[in-house]
């Protein structure tokens, strides 16, 4: 049997298997007349593949597990673009998904226009449990991107420019896209083709400020790079942000016991930013948030103020159990 090398490579960074990698995997084995693709799953630090996961790499192919020897998201998705075969790439986190029709619209925009190197399209952000918050449609900028999980991107150009450089810890989506924007042109489906869920915990609501931190020196060392300046200093700076050093195991391979304290600043933040959206746009399912969010940081009054004020919402669902329509925050 001859091996057909794929059109597209999905590449997908996680740390650990569970219902939500399970539902990204789904999204893709369901893509409706796509060209044909590989999923590479990278693993980031220790990682224990499930037996639904063991299953799905026995029965289709297609889906391969890598593992990176490094932490972070960066690393990975470094390694997951080495190994990729397709002549695109497309990217999606752990946890999203992907319309049925996603990776055939986007192949065939890219096929149509010889001068683009990135497609991307509108983006349905939702909360932890798919409550849609809001729809970002970009703006059709050059590097406006809906979200990076949105992306399918030329193989050449991205290793032509470098592809994901290890400074950037967090939103190494930014200086990618910068890059590949002097590359070539970038073109936005406004049909939401993604969905992405945010997470109480997760990188973008525990983080935010180092992705602007990053964004910010992205745009910085694209300014650089039109000057003819050396981006050394900055690419120095934009390395120094990232996490704390994890502990190591200790020799009996088990780590040292700590209380974990009852409140966490930034998974209030996190509560706090998904919780607001959804009050804004009436849906009454935000003042579970605010509680998780006045669990970890009952000493913000804004948590305080805006969960009071959305004790005056009324149910307010559609036949069908859906909130209505929401607006951008």
């Amino acid at each position: 049997m001859v091996e057909v090398s794929p059109l597209i490579s999905v590449v997908i960074g996680c740390h650990r298997d569970g219902p939500l990698l399970a539902a990204s995997l789904d999204s893709i084995a369901a893509q409706l007349q796509a060209p044909a693709w590989e999923c590479l799953i990278v693993a980031n630090g220790p990682f224990q593949a499930g037996e639904g996961l063991q299953q799905r790499l026995a029965i289709d192919p297609r889906f391969r597990l890598l593992h990176s020897p490094r932490r972070g998201l960066t690393e990975a998705l470094i390694l997951g673009c080495a190994r990729a075969r397709g002549t695109f790439i497309a990217r999606l986190d752990a946890g999203d998904a992907m319309e049925p029709q996603r990776l055939q619209r986007q192949a065939e925009a890219l096929a149509a226009d010889p001068a683009a190197v990135l497609c991307t399209s509108d983006v349905q952000v939702c909360g932890p449990c798919w409550e849609l918050l809001w729809i970002d449609r970009g703006t059709g900028e050059a590097i406006d991107i809906p979200h990076h999980a949105s992306v399918l991107f030329s193989r050449d150009a991205y290793e032509a420019e470098g592809g994901y450089r290890s400074a950037f810890y967090y939103g190494q989506d930014w200086d990618l896209w910068y890059r590949l924007a002097e590359r070539g042109r970038f073109l936005l489906l406004h049909e939401p083709l993604t969905r992405v869920r945010l997470q109480v915990d997760g990188l973008s609501s525990r983080h935010r400020r180092e992705q602007v931190a990053i964004a910010r020196l992205s745009l910085a060392c694209q300014q650089a790079r039109v000057r003819g300046n050396s981006e050394q200093l900055l690419l120095e700076q934009a390395a120094l942000i990232r996490p704390a050093a994890v502990a190591e195991p200790a020799a009996s391979g088990r780590r040292s016991w700590q209380p974990s304290p009852p409140w966490d600043g930034r998974r209030a933040e996190g509560a706090y930013f998904i919780a607001e959206a959804l009050r804004r746009n009436g849906d009454p399912r935000c003042r579970a948030y605010f509680r998780e969010a006045l669990r970890h940081g009952f000493w913000k009054p804004r948590i305080w103020l805006r969960f009071l004020q959305s004790l005056q919402l009324a149910p307010a669902q559609t036949a069908d159990g859906l909130n209505p329509p929401l607006t951008h925050l």
